[in-house]
């Protein structure tokens, strides 16, 4: 009925492969000795253990299983007396992690602590940090010199209350983002986490600051977050070069209030305000799915007023437009940060009294997105009186884009003779009105016209 047993087992060659661990022991030589009791088919205690796996890990503790259980492994007392990277990442974790993002991670440090595990529930958790570095190859995730000490104990167990913990870094990066050194102190108990104190972590050129931040059901489907901080203005051109976006300059900051992740979807409860070229910037509504998944999703409706023109389009390169644009980019959907759907309208404010004055090369590029009118446009630049002009008045303009299926359902601010519509309806002496023809345009070939308009040195007019 119960057989007791001592054993010891090493090797410096050769290789093991239990589904899915794989061991080159010639890599890394392993010794493992053991002794405990099997009583029957169900219940395995192994009353101590020591584990040396060298460059990879060393452990030591005792284990209890009972195989008639749901949860098979009933206790446990583990010493790590260290666990070194990338030896432990390469030998254990990668092989769990092959149908992820971070199957590929370039890993180092070191780590050392406690795990105590009793009635088949985890009961205390103490790990000391050493210079940890974690990178997933594309900066999607990653963290460098991570330091610091751990402690969490269950619900049981923290009889004395929440266990703090602290843990610093040197720099890393999120979705592309890279972060600056920064330091939180914080507390754990049961399934619950909270920051104990505000912290400032540097993203890009500005930070984030954090005011609060509260989990809860950690480790169960309705695991949620929330987060109130502040973001301190930060470089949108760097913002756009992380995500391969067009890259356009000004700055952008703001207050994030009741920021919430609950089933794997993160909204935010408020507006998101933000100061963008002299103007104001409202996100709403927004929502992530998959964040750290290989397809996110993001949802939003997006606001602007009053922006600054010449601001805008001096960023873009785009050519110099001055006077004020206001809009709407109602139900925008990003697919892995490209967008596949919204329906925007940007338009010149009806209560703008400030100078609108537009240059020839913007008057091209705006040509150029109204289905092949820019050919037209440089042709009207470049003959009679209006090659003596660098720049022009105009009365408004604007354009807007339903996108759906790759395809932009185009219109501008006021409907133009033979079926067309105004991008840029001029006013005064000379006159230059922009006008649309194609009402559905192919969105790749107009985000390549944009970005090509960015760039170009725009026309040439003798």
């Amino acid at each position: 009925d119960e057989w007791q047993f001592e054993f010891e087992l090493s090797s410096a060659q050769g290789q093991a492969y239990v589904q899915p661990i794989f061991l080159d022991l010639g890599s890394h030589a392993m010794r493992v000795n053991a002794a405990g009791r099997l009583r029957g088919t169900r219940e395995l205690t192994v009353e101590r253990f020591d584990l040396d796996h060298a460059q990879v890990a060393r452990a030591s503790g005792r284990v209890g299983f009972d195989f008639a259980n749901e949860q098979p492994l009933r206790s446990l007392t583990l010493h790590l007396a260290s666990i070194e990277f990338p030896g432990a990442y390469e030998s254990y974790l990668q092989p769990l992690l092959l149908e992820t993002n971070f199957k590929a991670m370039k890993t180092a440090g070191k780590l050392t602590g406690e795990i105590a595990i009793d009635a088949g529930a985890p009961q205390g958790l103490d790990l000391t940090l050493e210079d940890l570095t974690l990178d997933d190859g594309v900066r999607n995730f990653a963290i460098e010199g991570l330091s610091g000490a751990v402690h969490w104990r269950s619900d049981a167990a923290a009889s004395s209350g929440e266990a703090p913990s602290a843990l610093s870094w040197r720099g890393g990066a999120i979705f592309g983002l890279a972060l600056g050194g920064a330091d939180l102190q914080f507390a754990g108990k049961g399934r619950q986490f909270r920051l104990l104190q505000p912290s400032r972590i540097p993203l890009l050129d500005g930070a984030l600051a954090l005011e609060s931040f509260r989990v809860r059901n950690a480790g169960l489907p309705s695991v949620a977050f929330m987060v109130d901080a502040t973001l301190e203005p930060i470089d949108v051109k760097r913002v756009c070069k992380a995500f391969g976006w067009p890259e356009f300059g000004g700055r952008i900051g703001g207050t994030l209030s009741k920021l919430r992740m609950r089933d794997g979807v993160i909204t935010l409860g408020t507006t998101l305000r933000a100061q963008v070229f002299d103007g104001d910037l409202m996100l709403s509504d927004l929502q992530l799915q998959q964040p750290f998944g290989q397809w996110p999703r993001f949802y939003s409706n997006v606001a602007f007023d009053d922006l600054d023109l010449e601001l805008m389009t001096g960023a873009f390169s785009f050519g110099r437009i001055t006077g004020k644009l206001s809009g709407r980019i109602d139900g925008l959907r990003l697919f892995n940060w490209t967008p596949v759907a919204f329906d925007a309208r940007l338009y010149t404010p009806p209560d703008d009294r400030s100078r609108h004055r537009i240059s020839q090369r913007a008057v091209e590029n705006i040509g150029s997105i109204g289905g092949g009118g820019g050919a037209g446009v440089t042709a009207a630049l470049s003959r009679g009186v209006m090659r003596f002009f660098d720049d022009f008045n105009y009365e408004r303009l604007g354009l807007s884009c339903r996108l759906e299926n790759d395809v932009c359902a185009m219109d501008g601010v006021a409907p133009a003779p033979n079926g067309g519509y105004y991008l840029v309806k001029g006013r005064g002496l000379p006159r230059i009105d922009v006008i649309g023809s194609s009402r559905r345009v192919d969105w790749p070939r107009l985000v390549r016209q944009l970005i090509d308009a960015t760039k170009s040195g725009g026309p040439t007019v003798q």
